[in-house]
């Protein structure tokens, strides 16, 4: 063989070698985000108004932007484990990266739950067994 017709097989058995690996390994981005809370305190700026134009109240949580591009668009519904479900009404400072900001009404609830680590699965928590040990996550419900 020549030495181009040997470079377009190596190139075609890459290609297909990629093909094959991709579409056989369906694994769930896993990202680490922290939660925190926020209260009526920290909304003097819009007076309680959200992002979504509602107003605050519990159950709403405010997202920050990079997880908004990773599928946590506003009028999405997340369940954190160990807190209930929520409904993403809002967004956080353009500065923060990976947080996920809880609304409670009490002010001394919020400084108590502080921040805390979790991990966002991308994939709907049909496609994992949660019951695995896998104690702090967030997932998609539609």
């Amino acid at each position: 063989m020549t030495r181009i017709n040997l470079l377009v097989a190596r190139v075609v058995l890459l290609g297909i070698f990629i093909l094959f690996n991709a579409s056989g390994s369906v694994q769930a981005e896993e990202i680490k985000v922290s939660v925190t809370a926020y209260t009526m305190k920290e909304c003097y700026q819009n007076k309680g108004k959200t992002a979504s134009g509602e107003f605050v109240r519990p159950g709403i949580v405010a997202v920050s932007r990079d997880l908004e591009k990773q599928g946590l668009k506003l009028g999405t519904k997340i369940e954190i484990s160990g807190l209930g479900t929520f409904v993403v009404k809002d967004r956080t400072s353009r500065r923060n990266r990976s947080n996920i900001d809880i609304f409670m009404n009490s002010h001394a609830k919020a400084i108590r739950f502080g921040r805390q680590k979790y991990t966002f699965l991308q994939q709907n928590e049909e496609a994992f067994d949660l019951s695995s040990g896998r104690k702090k996550y967030i997932c998609i419900l539609e």
